[in-house]
């Protein structure tokens, strides 16, 4: 329905998603539809009225999703008895640190059902007040709930022991975004008697690119969780937002320990039916595009690496295997964690694996250095600075698409490697990996190198030399060219012709000659390239033979 009041556009009707967002999928155990059905401009106040379709399913309580520019909404909720409408009780409103979204609601002891509900919401006249979602829940079904019956168990399932590689995220701890207390009784562990799974969410409109609106957000929600739907405390044991911060959720059962302390999780509510074992990991924005405008959200790189890497310290220390990291819509009928994030969950697994493999805690520390001499060969050189374990290393080289590994060593050793098969110009990358105990593998360094082709035409050193079997001789083409190359002894005789083609030029070529039948002695290469005006280049080198 929509009505036009004194010139505003007031659009109030909602219908159930079959698949809806997560932030008020997470806090409702059916959706129930709406209609207006009263409009009221008085002043500069605007007043909606919905009425629901009965609702069949026990409940103790309701819960609006509200979209709306104001700063401040208020409202309450009557429900239909024999005799009528009941008085009206207040809605309490949440509103997102950053604007356009509240959530409202009650939840009280009564338990109603087959009857319907009426809300009405206030807010200024300057703009419109969309209602995109209502639904009920009973909360005598709660996973939480339980947690007084079960203080007895707050010293079961241990914490983890993993091999101490993954070094967890900086964390955000509660009293530093200003957490309210446990309300309800003590946290209890989250395993029962152990962790099975990782479960990844989105906070559909609480989204958040600084630390502060991070902050912010993370404390709206509890006060969501908390105040609106009844919970002990927000539902998730930890939260992400778009700068790749780590923010505690639900208190450690130990909170003078931290993080990389491994403590035993507390129970959340994030996953209703599923919270057992279940640990709850939310990304504050909202990424389920047929949602709306507002839910196009794509996570960013910061994100992701805090996502893989307290995923894998998570799997590492409290057991769970990188396959049971799982979306929110796999253990229930929700959007959560929105289409943008559900995609990527294979790769993350994947990148789980692989950090499990490598770790996040150094092996080692190296500086990498990379240089282009007169002849076109680079120089590249490292030095170990550091060393927690090194057993062995390598150096790769990336270029055009394509990589190869140029030298392996054992141990930290520091040396350099001279590369002088580039022949074509281009950016190249030169890499340092290292290897630890259990298959542990690391990059410690790159380097990218603009590799420049000369001016004119080069002839460089034959190397090795002395030689005794094989002899590179490596020079460049400024143009175009037919090419001859032939090998001297001291008395001026031919001994070898290894070339004599013609040859496309702006690019590096080697020649490799096999001089093992040859005696000891000095012999003299001479390269000589004619174009078409005639002799272009001439140059000779001379190579020491050795047996």
């Amino acid at each position: 329905m929509i009505k036009r009041l004194a010139g505003i556009t007031l659009i109030a009707i909602l219908s159930a998603a079959p698949v809806a967002a997560q932030l008020i999928a997470d806090v409702v155990d059916a959706f129930v539809s709406l209609e207006t059905t009263d409009t009221e401009v008085v002043g500069k106040r605007l007043t909606v009225i919905a009425t629901s379709s009965p609702v069949f399913t026990p409940f103790t309580g309701i819960v609006l999703e509200i979209a709306s520019q104001a700063s401040e909404l208020t409202g309450s909720v009557r429900f239909e008895e024999s005799s009528g409408w009941s008085s009206w009780k207040p809605l309490y409103f949440v509103r997102s640190a950053v604007g356009g979204s509240f959530m409202a609601g009650l939840h009280s002891e009564p338990v109603r059902s087959n009857i319907r509900f009426q809300v009405r919401v206030l807010g200024p006249s300057d703009g419109p007040i969309l209602i995109r979602r209502a639904g009920t829940f009973d909360n005598r079904l709660d996973d939480d709930r339980s947690v007084i019956e079960q203080q007895e168990d707050e010293q079961r399932s241990d914490k983890g022991a993993g091999s101490g590689i993954i070094v967890p995220p900086t964390l955000i701890s509660r009293p530093e975004w200003g957490a309210d207390l446990f309300i309800r009784g003590i946290p209890v562990p989250l395993a029962n008697p152990s962790y099975d799974y990782m479960t990844f969410h989105h906070a559909a409109g609480f989204s958040a690119l600084t630390e502060e609106e991070g902050k912010a957000q993370v404390k709206a929600i509890q006060d969501l969780h908390q105040n609106i739907r009844g919970w002990s405390d927000i539902g998730y044991q930890f939260l992400i937002d778009q700068g790749g911060r780590l923010y505690q959720g639900r208190p450690f059962m130990d909170t003078s320990t931290s993080l990389s302390e491994v403590p035993v999780l507390a129970r959340g509510a994030h996953v209703g039916g599923h919270n057992v074992g279940n640990i709850g990991i939310c990304l504050l924005g909202c990424y389920h595009p047929p949602e709306g405008s507002y839910c196009r959200e794509e996570i960013t790189v910061e994100a992701l690496d805090t996502y893989v890497t307290l995923f894998s310290f998570l799997s590492e220390n409290y057991g769970v295997s990188p396959p049971r990291i799982r979306g929110h819509r796999d253990f229930s009928s929700t959007a959560c964690p929105g289409d943008n994030n559900y995609v990527l969950l294979p790769q993350i697994r994947t990148d789980v694996v692989q950090l499990l493999i490598t770790g996040n805690q150094a092996l080692g520390s190296a500086t990498l250095t990379a240089s282009i001499d007169e002849d076109g060969v680079v120089l590249v050189s490292w030095e170990f600075l550091e060393d927690f374990g090194i057993e062995s290393y390598r150096l790769e080289r990336t270029f055009e698409g394509q990589t190869i590994i140029l030298h392996t060593g054992l141990a930290a050793e520091s040396r350099s490697f001279s590369d002088s098969e580039l022949t074509r110009p281009g950016i190249v990358t030169y890499a340092l990996f290292v290897h630890g105990a259990g298959g542990r593998q690391q990059r410690l360094q790159t380097i990218d190198l603009d590799f420049k082709l000369p001016d004119a035409f080069v002839l460089s050193e034959a190397f090795p030399n002395p030689a005794q079997t094989m002899v590179n001789l490596r020079y460049y083409l400024a143009h175009d060219g037919f090419v001859r190359i032939s090998l001297y002894d001291t008395a001026g005789r031919t001994v070898a012709q290894t070339t004599a083609e013609y040859r496309s030029g702006d690019q590096w070529f080697v020649s490799r000659i096999d001089v093992s039948s040859l005696a000891s002695g000095v012999y003299y290469f001479r390269i000589k390239i004619i174009g078409f005006a005639g002799v272009d280049f001439d140059r000779t080198r001379s190579i020491v033979v050795v047996r």
